[in-house]
């Protein structure tokens, strides 16, 4: 009877651990991160009765939780690659919509200020018109400020939210390592037995971190999780986590860094890290915001040189030659706060329309200087000074090996850009010469196109006076002789030179067409008085269109254009790429619930399984029960 009790019992208390872990499932059914449990079950060792075995009953093996270590890393990396999109999407959005938007953006800024450089060029005498002209220049130099103080702004909150992840990622290995510990040593003290809940506490943890960083795992074989980011730096082994920290760019004080402690310190990891919304935020910055704000300042720095280049060609009402109407604007550079020796660097906007808008890195090897394009990694070496893309840059000073600097030419040039210019008067409308034909000529002669290429040698001496001779070149050979300016005599042949023949002299250019007689005689001279000549502010105006950035192959509305397309494509491919991940989670979240979810329709008929068996195992005792009385009954007959 002993052997009948215990079976029934064995079974009572292997049912009430199956009961008592469904209605655990069944509990736990809206707990985030909770994967179902089971008991199984195990037949006792039988006993030797004679000649055969005889089964003692069941006994509870383990309570293990249903999980799927596949479906579990797919959820984590969809988690980290959604995660980053989404976050990625975000920041680009905000910074599409406001280079977009008409009421903020710069194109309305800008056509309404070539606009009003056509109104002066109507009417290039008009105090009024000269006056809107300024005034719009106001609100273009305005635009710029207000977009990169939103850039600015934006810099900002990508530090805020790099602190932010950053303590939340440390937070989260802080209590993967204790959970480890915990996992380590309740399955110690359980002969083996997996601690279901302490790993289910666990795995949330790690798959809150995938949410901030792309990450790997590891397990070891006393079922401790190794956790490593990036290129395989240890955030998490055994029992111990490791600290990452932000710190400060040692070359820009407004830039946040994420760095490990490494034998030197603290050691930059930023390039390495990837996935999730710190991954997603340093990509943003070094893939969308600081080109950005670096094309705006190359449209900001261009524009303010070209103009000012051809304003510089023209007179003003007085007479006086054109000044800049736009405040020069100059490269930024910084020092490495590490630098020990004596070293400085000074660079110079040679070319403006030669700039790319990268930024570069100065360093100093021991031997020599390495200046390398941070945009192309392209390098050059040497003493110094270093010409490229527009850029002087020179060296000054005794250097220390690992001595840097960092160059950004065009970083800062929205943030620069000012009218210089604030008296309607003093705009340079006019051109600067001005030609005439004698009214005694016998021929048809002209000379036209007149521009000025180089305004040092303004205002001329005296009248420029060109008079054609059939002998000006030797016998037979016609031209024009010139008086008044060296550079003549300047040959032309009416015979095949009638329909318009270009010529430079003295820092002007000009185009000599028609049939002149004998002595006729071209005149050039200083424009003086001429409140209604606009043919500088023509050309100011026709710089709008010209292609005179990157190089000559952009004109200012194509760098502004490039730059919204650029982030405008980027957003979308970023809100496409998180739609597509967004899905696909779903699909491994689902996959993965499919596997380690509650069904409450399953937990019910397992309730009523174990209820109907625990009810079996009890007649077993009773009849067990039942046998056992009547055997005492006989025994007292």
């Amino acid at each position: 009877m002993a052997d009948l009790l215990n079976i029934g019992t064995s079974g009572l208390l292997s049912l009430q651990r199956a009961i008592n872990t469904t209605g655990h499932n069944i509990a736990n059914v809206n707990t985030e991160g909770y994967s179902r449990q089971r008991v199984n079950f195990d037949t006792r060792a039988p006993q030797l009765h004679g000649s055969h075995y005889m089964g003692t009953g069941v006994a509870t093996d383990s309570v293990q939780r249903v999980y799927n270590q596949y479906l579990a890393g797919e959820v984590r990396e969809r988690t980290s690659s959604q995660a980053g999109f989404e976050t990625f999407h975000q920041l680009s959005s905000r910074l599409d919509n406001l280079l977009a938007d008409p009421a903020v953006g710069l194109a309305p800024a800008l056509d309404n200020f070539f606009g009003a450089l056509q109104g002066v060029s109507n009417n290039p005498g008009s105090l009024p018109e000269r006056e809107a002209l300024l005034g719009e220049a106001q609100v273009l130099a305005d635009r710029f400020h207000y977009l990169d103080g939103n850039f600015s702004d934006l810099g900002a909150q990508i530090n805020a939210r790099i602190d932010s992840a950053v303590l939340d990622i440390n937070a989260l290995a802080r209590g993967i390592a204790d959970l480890n510990q915990q996992v380590v040593s309740a399955t110690a003290t359980s002969g083996g037995q997996p601690p279901n809940d302490l790993l289910d506490a666990r795995d949330q943890l790690i798959d809150q971190l995938s949410a901030r960083i792309g990450i790997a795992t590891t397990t070891e074989a006393n079922g401790a999780v190794n956790v490593m980011i990036g290129n395989g730096q240890s955030l998490v082994v055994g029992f111990t986590s490791s600290q990452l920290q932000t710190f400060t760019d040692p070359l820009d004080s407004n830039r946040i860094l994420v760095g490990g402690d490494g034998p030197g310190g603290i050691t930059d990891l930023a390039r390495f890290l990837g996935g999730g919304e710190l991954g997603a935020v340093l990509d943003f910055r070094q893939q969308v915001l600081d080109p950005a704000r670096n094309q705006l300042g190359l449209l900001a720095t261009g524009m303010a040189a070209s103009f000012n280049a051809q304003h510089a060609l023209g007179v003003d009402l007085a007479g006086a030659a054109g000044g800049a109407f736009f405040a020069p604007l100059s490269a930024a550079t910084s020092a490495y706060r590490g630098n020990s020796g004596a070293s400085s660097v000074s660079v110079a906007i040679s070319d403006p329309l030669a700039l790319t808008g990268d930024d570069y890195s100065l360093r100093y090897d021991g031997a020599q200087y390495v200046l390398t394009n941070l945009g192309t990694n392209a390098t050059q070496s040497g003493a110094g000074p270093f010409i490229v893309d527009g850029l002087t840059v020179s060296t000054a000073g005794a250097p220390v090996s690992g001595d840097g600097f960092l160059i950004q030419p065009t970083a800062q040039g929205a943030a620069q850009f000012n009218v210089a210019l604030h008296r309607p008067q003093d705009i340079a409308a006019a051109a600067p010469l001005r030609s005439q034909a004698l009214l005694g000529n016998s021929g048809s002669a002209a000379l036209d196109s007149l521009v000025v290429s180089d305004a040092s040698g303004l205002p001329l001496a005296g009248p420029v006076t060109l008079s054609f001779d059939p002998d000006a070149l030797g016998p037979g050979v016609p031209g024009f002789t010139v008086a008044g300016m060296a550079g003549g005599p300047l040959a032309y042949d009416p015979a095949t030179d009638s329909a318009g023949v270009p010529f430079s002299l003295g820092g002007f250019d000009f185009t000599l067409s028609g049939v002149p007689g004998d002595g006729d005689s071209l005149i050039v001279e200083n424009n003086s008085g001429g409140s209604g000549d606009n043919r500088n502010a023509l050309a100011l105006a026709a710089l709008q269109d010209a292609r005179q950035l990157l190089g000559g192959s952009a004109s200012y509305q194509d760098v502004y254009g490039a730059l919204v397309a650029d982030v405008g494509v980027k957003t979308r491919q970023a809100e496409s790429s998180a739609g597509t991940e967004k899905a696909l989670l779903q699909q491994a979240v689902a996959a993965r619930e499919g596997v380690s979810g509650v069904n409450l329709d399953e937990e019910a008929a397992n309730l009523m399984r174990f209820q109907q068996a625990y009810q079996a195992a009890a007649q077993v005792i009773a009849v067990a029960d039942e046998v056992f009385q009547t055997l005492l009954n006989a025994t007292r007959r």
